[in-house]
């Protein structure tokens, strides 16, 4: 089974998200620590599909356990790097960063061939060129230490992920890897002052919803829709990362770009405020550049072997 259709469906998902993010986000990150415990604790639902799921070995856990705790840093991180410096250009980096990383891996490794060797350059030269026009404004140390400790512990994270993957159902993998968060979480609510501050985020997130979100209104829809998109697009990555290597599943990120780009393109008509584009000569160059390339990519991906 091929993990093409899969990995482009999570990206064009994850636009969405972002899409629906830039609408609601909010000019101040809290602690990124508050973001880990959220997130750990949504991925705890997980845990009411166990009785469906097998049992999975010792090394097969233990390999998930460890994988969601990588992951799970590497989200700190990538928080971290968003707190000093603009989304635009955090996420492309990171995005960037980690098929770059999974590539060396698979290729020390010969986990794939040369044909999607030289595909997932291609991806990423095009990724690249796609989004330099945001790498705008100074960049700081603080910020590139992030940015790369969020993109190693990301891309580890995928690597062991899919050892468990190759050993182990999709399903199980998936569910018993959640287990881990739960002593996570228990730990996190046990510092007092790490406390403290989940419990100031969770009374402001009531304020502001009572105030301005309603789940049935506009902004609600945004929010829900936004929410289940970005879910479904980290399960069909995980997905296709059961399916295929993860320097070649992450390195179609470029295609997220693509996606943004055109959504980006069409909803400034009617919300220039929100999505505001300068496009000069030279950034529709590059932008047109990295596009080809992604297609190039994706070309060789699908008829290269």
């Amino acid at each position: 089974m091929s993990h093409l259709p899969f990995t482009l469906l999570a990206y064009f998902l994850n636009a969405l998200a972002v899409l629906a993010n830039k609408f609601l986000l909010s000019n101040i990150i809290p602690d990124p620590l508050v973001y880990i415990f959220y997130i750990s604790l949504a991925s705890l639902l997980a845990i009411v599909a166990l009785p469906f799921t097998r049992v999975p070995g010792l090394e097969v856990f233990t390999l998930a356990s460890v994988s969601t705790l990588l992951w799970t840093t590497g989200a700190y991180f990538m928080y971290k790097a968003l707190k000093i410096g603009a989304v635009s250009r955090v996420i492309p980096i990171i995005g960037t960063l980690i098929p770059l990383i999974l590539l060396i891996f698979a290729s020390e490794t010969r986990s794939i061939t040369l044909p999607q060797t030289w595909a997932i350059w291609t991806l990423i030269v095009g990724m690249l060129f796609l989004t330099l026009p945001d790498w705008r404004l100074k960049l700081t140390a603080g910020e590139i230490i992030f940015e790369v400790l969020s993109a190693g512990f990301f891309a580890v994270s995928y690597i062991i992920l899919r050892q468990a993957y190759l050993q182990f159902d999709f399903f199980s993998v998936l569910v018993w890897s959640r287990l881990i968060l739960l002593p996570l979480t228990i730990i996190m609510v046990a510092i007092p002052t790490l406390r403290s501050k989940i419990i100031n985020s969770s009374s402001s997130l009531s304020s502001r919803t009572r105030s301005g979100i309603h789940f049935f209104s506009k902004t609600g829809l945004i929010f829900i829709g936004g929410q289940i998109s970005g879910a479904a697009s980290e399960l069909l990555i995980l997905f296709s990362i059961s399916l295929a290597n993860p320097a070649l599943v992450n390195s179609l990120q470029g295609v997220q770009y693509v996606f943004l780009l055109i959504f980006g393109f069409i909803l400034s008509k009617k919300y220039p405020a929100i999505f505001q584009e300068r496009y000069t000569p030279l950034v529709l160059i590059s932008k047109a550049a990295g596009i080809a390339l992604i297609g190039i990519g994706l070309y060789q991906l699908a008829f290269g072997g």
